[in-house]
C-alpha cells in the first residue's frame, strides 16, 4: 500500500495563528503560552448539567491479541442493525494497515479487518469477503449502502486523448449488506489545466503524480456525493507538493430508492486548499446542521497543523482558509494529522486527530468554527527519551454508536518507515508497550440538560404506548436497520421486526436517512401520539424531521388524551434537519402528540408526498439518568455512586435502561466503603434549584442489600439560619421505614416491608410545616406510610434539596439502585 503522508519532524518554535470565533463554556485558568505541539489535557472539564460535556469511558482492544503482526492506521465505519426483538445496535467494521509505512502498489495482504455486531462491545475476525486492503475510506449513502474508496483512488490517467485534460477512473466500491460484500461502481472525473489551482508551481494535468483518498466519503442530504482527496503534484524531478480537493457528483436515485449506479458517476474536481510552498492533504468533510459543507485539512507545517474551510455550494467555492483553534487556547495552532469529523444524532459535532497522542474536541454550536473541551483519549509515548511523535501514529477513526455515544479508534504503535524508524520501532520503552494493536475508546458527548425519558425502553416494556400512522416502509432498494448484516435489502425487512409497524425509528437513537418513522398515508401527513407512563412536567423536546428537506410539525400536549393544547413553539418549521434540534417545553401532561405535515421524498426515490420523524427525544423534571454516562451530572457530593445499566445488572424487566447505583462495599475499584459513606446530593453543578416553602421528592429505589440502612434526607434552611437535613428517614435493617430526630433517635413509620431486588416508588411531601411519606404504585395511587417529624425541632424556613446515602461510614454492605427521581 502506498504510504500515507508522514512528516516525522521535530517540534519547532510555537506557531500562532489568528484566533477563530471562541465558544466559552465555563471559566478556566489563564491561557498559557502557545506550545508546539499544542498542549492537550489528559482529562476533560468537570461535568455540569447545564452545558455540553465530553466524558470518556473504557479503552478496549479491537485487534486479535494473539496476532503480533503489524496493525496500525485504523479506518472504521458502522451501519444500523436491528434484531428481530427490536433492539438496535451498530454493525462496525474496522479495517487497518498490516504493512510498514512505505510506498508500494495495493496488495490484498496489506490490510486486516475486525467486525462487531454489538456496537463495539466485542470484535471478531472479519469474513474473508471484506477487502480490507481496498477500504481506504468508507462512508454511507442516503440509501443505506456503504461507499468505499481505495487510498490510491485513481486508476490509469488518460492525459493524451485531449491535450491539457485528464480523464481519471476512480476506484470505488459499494456494499449493499452493511460491509460484508463489495462490488465495483463505475466512476470517473475529467478536468483540465484550468481547474488546477493557479497558485500551484506547475498547474497542469501533466504534473499530477497521484491522487489519494484520505477522508471519509459522504452523501449530503441533497444527494451530492463528496469524496475528499489530495493531489500529489510534481514540484521538482524528485519532490512533490500536495493540494486538498473534493470530487463531487450527484447521481440521482432509482424508482426503488437506491442511488443509481447503472449510469457511471461523473465527478467534478473542486480544489479546497492549495498553496505554492505548503502542502495540504488529508481532509475530513461533513454536512453541518445548516446544510453547509465543512472541511478540516492537514497542513504540512512543522509540526503538522489543522485548518478549515466552509462551502455553501457543494464545494464550488469556499470560505477563507482559517486555522483550527481551541476556545481556551485562542491563537494557538492545533497540531494533528488525518482529521476526523462526526456529527452525532444529538447534533454535537466532534473533531478527532492525533500526533502527539490522540485527542478529540467538540464544537458546541455545531459550526466547526471553534472547538472546545479538547482532551487526550489514547497515548503511548516513550518513557526513556526519544521523540514526542514516536508511539501511536495519531491516525484515528470516529464511529457514532447511537444518541450521544461514539467510539474513537487508534493504534498503539505506528509502523516503521522504510528506514526502520518511527512509531515503536526504535530502541525505547513506551507507556503502553511496543505491541502492535488497534484500540477503541468509549466517548459520550452529553448535551445540556438532564431528565431524558427512555421512550424506547418504556415502549418496549409497555408502560408508554404509541398510537401512530407513521408506519410506512422505505423504498425497496434502501438498506435499512432491519436489513441483516450480510444480506441485501428485502421486502421481508418490513415485517421481520416491529421496527416499522411500531415506528421504532423515531426513538432508536439514529438519524440515518431511513432510520426514522415514515408516513403511511397517501397525503403524506402523519400523527405520532404518546401516552406516557405518568404525568410529567415536560421541559424540552428534541426533534428531527425529514432529513435535508423543508418540513413542518405541530406539537400538542394533553392531560387526558382528549383535550389538546399547543406545546412549546406549537408549530415547528425547519429548512431541513441533519440531526436533532431542541425546543423548550413548559407543560404538565400525560400525553404528547406530533402532527407532521406533508413534504416530498421523491428526490431520494421515496413517495411524492411524505413526512417523517427521524428522531425524537423528550425531557422532563424527572431524572431518569438516560442522558448520563459513568458519573451522573446534576448531583454533588458523590461517593460510591455511579451510573449502571439496569437491564444488564439485575432487572431486565425495568422500563428504562439507566439508573444510579450506590454500592457501599469493600471493592476498592468502586470505592473504599470502609472509610466512606456512599451518597449523592441534589442539586449539583449546573442545576438552578431555588429554595421553596414546599417540594415533593419522588424516587424509585431497588434495594439490593441493606446491612446498615438506606438514608434519605430532605435538606433545607432551619429557622436558626443553619442548613442541612430537615427531614431524615431511612429504610433500616429489616427493610422497614423509619424516621429520625435528634431528640428521640429512630422510630418506625409503619408500612409494608420494603422488598429486596424489587422496585419501590416512594414520595415525600415536604414543607416548612411538616412532611409525609407515601409509597406509590404503578397506577400512581399513593399509600400513606406516616408523618416525618422535623429532624432538629428548631423550625424550617425553606426546602432546598435532598441527599441519598448508605447507612454507615465504617460499615459496608448497603447497595441500591435509584431511578426516576423528581423534586418538584
Amino acid at each position: 500500500m502506498t504510504s500515507r503522508i508522514r512528516l516525522w519532524t521535530a517540534a519547532s518554535a510555537a506557531v500562532c495563528v489568528v484566533p477563530a470565533l471562541a465558544v466559552v463554556t465555563t471559566p478556566g485558568a489563564a491561557q498559557a503560552a502557545c506550545t508546539a505541539p499544542i498542549t492537550i489535557p489528559t482529562s476533560g472539564v468537570a461535568p455540569r448539567a447545564d452545558q455540553t460535556t465530553v466524558v470518556t469511558g473504557n479503552t478496549g482492544t479491537v485487534s486479535d491479541p494473539a496476532d503480533t503482526g503489524i496493525a496500525w492506521s485504523p479506518r472504521a465505519f458502522g451501519a444500523d442493525v436491528v434484531s428481530a426483538d427490536g433492539s438496535l445496535s451498530k454493525q462496525i467494521t474496522v479495517a487497518y494497515t498490516r504493512t510498514t509505512d512505505v510506498s508500494n502498489a495495493p496488495d490484498p495482504t496489506d490490510g486486516g479487518a475486525r467486525v462487531s455486531s454489538d456496537s463495539g462491545a466485542t470484535f471478531s475476525a472479519a469474513p474473508s469477503s471484506v477487502p480490507a486492503w481496498k477500504l481506504g475510506e468508507v462512508g454511507q449513502l442516503l440509501d443505506g449502502r456503504l461507499l468505499g474508496g481505495q487510498f490510491i483512488i485513481n486508476g490509469a490517467l488518460d492525459r493524451t486523448t485531449v491535450p491539457g485534460q485528464v480523464t481519471m477512473p476512480l476506484v470505488l466500491s459499494i456494499s449493499a449488506d452493511k460491509g460484508r460484500n463489495w462490488s465495483s461502481v463505475s466512476a470517473q472525473t475529467v478536468f483540465t489545466d484550468a481547474q488546477i489551482p493557479s497558485n500551484q508551481p506547475n498547474p497542469n494535468v501533466n504534473s499530477i503524480r497521484g491522487v489519494r483518498m484520505a477522508g471519509r466519503p459522504i452523501q449530503m442530504t441533497n444527494g451530492a456525493i463528496v469524496l475528499p482527496v489530495y493531489f500529489a503534484m510534481a514540484l521538482t524531478a524528485t519532490t512533490n507538493i500536495t493540494f486538498a480537493a473534493v470530487l463531487t457528483a450527484k447521481p440521482g436515485f432509482t424508482a426503488d430508492g437506491a442511488v443509481n449506479t447503472a449510469t457511471p458517476w461523473q465527478f467534478t474536481m473542486r480544489p479546497v486548499t492549495s498553496n505554492p510552498t505548503t502542502s495540504f492533504n488529508e481532509t475530513a468533510v461533513i454536512e453541518r446542521q445548516d446544510g453547509a459543507l465543512l472541511a478540516v485539512t492537514r497542513r504540512e507545517t512543522s509540526p503538522a497543523t489543522l485548518s478549515y474551510r466552509v462551502s455553501t455550494d457543494i464545494g464550488a467555492t469556499w470560505s477563507a482558509s482559517t486555522s483550527v483553534a481551541f476556545a481556551d487556547q485562542a491563537g494557538c495552532a492545533v497540531t494533528g494529522v488525518y482529521p476526523q469529523l462526526a456529527m452525532l444524532p444529538t447534533g454535537q459535532l466532534v473533531l478527532g486527530s492525533g500526533r502527539p497522542d490522540n485527542w478529540l474536541a467538540i464544537s458546541t454550536d455545531a459550526s466547526g468554527t471553534s472547538w472546545t473541551q479538547e482532551q487526550q483519549t489514547y497515548w503511548n509515548a516513550p518513557t526513556n527519551g526519544g521523540q514526542w511523535w514516536y508511539g501511536s501514529s495519531g491516525y484515528t477513526a470516529l464511529v457514532p454508536t447511537g444518541g450521544s455515544r461514539l467510539l474513537q479508534f487508534a493504534d498503539n504503535c505506528q509502523a516503521p518507515n522504510g528506514s526502520g524508524v518511527n512509531g515503536c520501532a526504535s530502541n525505547l520503552n513506551f507507556e503502553k508497550g511496543r505491541a502492535y494493536k488497534i484500540v477503541d475508546r468509549q466517548v459520550a458527548v452529553l448535551p445540556p440538560g438532564t431528565g431524558k425519558i427512555d421512550l424506547l425502553g418504556k415502549i418496549k416494556h409497555g408502560t408508554v404506548t404509541v398510537s401512530t400512522d407513521l408506519t410506512g416502509v422505505p423504498p425497496a432498494g434502501a438498506v435499512t436497520p432491519p436489513t441483516p448484516y450480510g444480506s441485501a435489502p428485502s421486502a421481508a425487512d418490513a415485517t421481520s421486526t416491529p421496527y416499522w409497524s411500531s415506528a421504532q425509528g423515531a426513538i432508536d437513537g439514529s438519524t440515518a436517512f431511513w432510520s426514522g418513522a415514515l408516513s403511511s398515508r397517501g397525503d403524506g401527513t402523519g400523527t405520532y401520539q404518546l401516552k406516557l407512563d405518568r404525568s410529567y412536567h415536560l421541559t424540552r423536546i428534541g426533534l428531527a424531521l425529514l432529513p435535508g428537506a423543508a418540513a413542518k410539525a405541530q406539537l400538542e400536549v394533553s392531560a387526558d388524551g382528549v383535550t389538546w393544547t399547543p406545546a412549546g413553539p406549537g408549530t415547528i418549521s425547519t429548512t431541513g434537519d441533519r440531526a436533532l434540534r431542541y425546543y423548550p417545553l413548559d407543560a404538565t401532561a400525560g400525553y404528547l402528540r406530533i402532527r407532521t405535515e406533508a413534504a416530498s421524498c421523491a428526490a431520494v426515490g421515496g413517495p411524492a408526498q411524505c413526512s417523517m420523524i427521524n428522531e425524537l427525544e423528550l425531557y422532563s423534571t424527572v431524572n431518569s439518568f438516560e442522558n448520563e454516562f459513568a458519573i451522573p451530572r446534576g448531583l454533588s457530593n458523590l461517593a460510591c455512586t455511579r451510573m449502571t445499566s439496569v437491564w444488564a445488572n439485575g432487572d431486565p424487566g425495568h422500563d428504562s435502561g439507566n439508573a444510579v447505583r450506590l454500592i457501599d462495599g469493600g471493592n476498592a475499584t468502586y470505592c473504599d466503603g470502609e472509610t466512606t459513606i456512599g451518597r449523592f446530593t441534589y442539586p449539583g453543578p449546573g442545576v438552578s434549584q431555588p429554595a421553596a416553602s414546599a417540594r415533593t421528592l419522588q424516587a424509585g429505589v431497588y434495594p439490593v442489600s441493606i446491612t446498615n440502612g438506606l438514608l434519605f434526607d430532605v435538606n433545607g434552611v432551619r429557622s436558626d439560619g443553619t442548613t442541612g437535613p430537615v427531614y431524615h428517614l431511612a429504610i433500616v435493617n429489616g427493610q422497614r421505614w423509619a424516621a429520625y430526630t435528634t431528640a428521640g433517635g429512630w422510630s418506625g413509620l409503619g408500612g409494608a416491608v420494603v422488598p429486596l431486588s424489587a422496585w419501590t416508588t416512594f414520595q415525600v411531601v415536604a414543607s416548612t410545616t411538616g412532611a409525609t411519606l407515601y409509597t406509590v404504585d404503578a397506577s400512581g395511587q399513593r399509600t400513606l406510610i406516616g408523618s416525618i417529624p422535623e429532624t432538629d425541632g428548631v423550625g424550617v424556613t425553606s426546602i432546598t434539596g435532598y441527599t441519598f446515602s448508605s447507612g454507615s461510614t465504617a460499615g459496608v454492605g448497603d447497595q441500591a439502585v435509584f431511578d426516576d427521581i423528581s423534586f418538584d
